[in-house]
């Protein structure tokens, strides 16, 4: 490597590749002068302007060594251009990325932030929160199903449609990457307003305790939890005579005696369904004519007393079996399909609202219902008062068997 003359222009030269160096006055630098290099490429000739001679002819001699070595691009660099590639290896050496990688995973990482890439990281670093045990969907379920069990909660007995479902649709997903929007879509699959809001119910449930046990962040509301409610429509309350009541108890005893019980204690006692399907034989006094309802509807007065009519007695001890648990626990899912099939017409939860109606009306105490069934006062004035008269709901609970199927009138007409 040598200088072909020591007047300028200078001829900087590797092997076959020339560089050439000018000299041109300039009177705003310092030295007087300014320094052009200058040298040949396929694609026509290039130039970079330096102030200072020993940087020019320092840069002249990298340039020609590149282009010796092939690399024109390296060549086509300036000194400020090497130094910040240089810069940029450093950086990405230290988080053990090669420098091309890093750069896919930027623009990656910039297009799916719409360019704001430092935002979207707070915004995950303030949804990843403290450290935390990663699971997949399918395994959380199947712990918060053992857990529940354990804990005496019948939620894979009542409930475990739903959390197939959960895990059909995320099983393999991790919990914590799972995000609203997706849960939101999932949930709209369910038209029915009430159905959706079931459905995230038990979603909300699960994801607070994988929450409380470690499986995701402590710091911020979970992703099930700021998905939206669906707006339900006012409540109907859809009630049934006296003389329908009447006929589906007989239709019942007539085709399915299996199902007598869970009717009678839906119609004559105004059990929940699910309290219906909890109840067991030994919390029922028949010579006393009570019940003891224990497990109830969570946030109830789940743990009450409820009077059994004369009516209802005569229809259970038609039961031959009173021993263990009343029914199964789709008894009343199978009472309601069996009264479509046989044409009556039953409004959704019609038992239960016809015996508080009935009740109150018969009564007039509004108290002593409430206590009864379970429910607030408050409830039975805004939703079951002056649904039926006094005679109505006398007639509801003076139907008993009579011994060849027939109903016995105990009091007034059956209306």
């Amino acid at each position: 490597m040598k200088a072909s003359s020591r007047e300028w222009p200078k001829a900087i030269k590797v092997r076959n590749v020339t560089v050439k160096v000018y000299r041109n006055a300039h009177a705003s630098n310092a030295s007087g002068w300014s320094y052009v290099l200058a040298w040949r490429t396929e694609e026509g000739r290039k130039r970079e302007k330096f102030a200072d001679e020993a940087t020019a002819l320092a840069e002249a001699r990298t340039k020609a060594t590149l282009l010796t070595l092939g690399k024109v691009e390296g060549a086509d660099m300036s000194s400020s251009d090497r130094d910040e590639l240089k810069a940029a290896r450093r950086i990405a050496k230290t988080n053990e990325t090669p420098l091309l990688a890093a750069i896919h995973e930027w623009a990656r990482a910039r297009q799916l932030s719409d360019g704001s890439i430092i935002a979207a990281c707070e915004a995950w670093a303030a949804r990843k929160g403290t450290p935390h045990k990663r699971l997949e969907v399918s395994d959380v379920v199947a712990r918060f199903l053992k857990a529940k069990t354990g804990a005496g909660i019948q939620v894979v007995k009542n409930h475990n449609h739903i959390f197939e479902e959960i895990k059909a649709a995320f099983g393999e997903s991790y919990l914590d990457a799972i995000t609203a929007p997706q849960l939101g879509v999932w949930l709209a699959k369910r038209e029915h307003p009430s159905t959706r809001n079931t459905f995230r119910k038990h979603v909300v449930a699960l994801w607070r305790w994988a929450q409380k046990q470690g499986y995701l962040s402590r710091e911020i509301k979970t992703e099930a939890e700021q998905t939206d409610r669906a707006t339900e429509a006012p409540q109907d309350i859809g009630i049934i005579s006296a003389r329908t009541f009447r006929d589906v108890l007989q239709h019942i005893r007539a085709k399915h005696r299996e199902y007598i019980a869970p009717l009678v204690l839906a119609g004559f006692c105004g059990l929940r369904r699910s309290e219906v399907h909890r109840q067991k034989w030994s919390d029922i006094e028949l010579g006393r004519k009570f019940l003891r309802v224990t497990k109830g509807k969570r946030g109830t007065p789940s743990r009450r007393l409820v009077p059994l009519c004369d009516a209802a007695v005569s229809w259970l001890m038609l039961v031959g079996d009173r021993t263990d648990d009343v029914c199964s626990n789709l008894a009343m899912d199978r009472i309601r399909d069996i009264g479509r099939v046989a044409k009556f017409v039953l409004p959704e939860n019609c038992f239960r609202h016809s015996f508080i109606s009935a009740r109150v009306a018969q009564t007039g105490n509004v108290a002593e219902t409430s206590l009864e069934a379970g429910n607030s006062p408050t409830i039975i004035f805004k939703h079951y008062r002056e649904l039926m008269t006094k005679g109505e709901g006398e007639a509801w609970f003076e139907s008993a068997p009579g011994a060849t199927g027939e109903i016995i009138q105990l009091g007034k007409a059956v209306v």
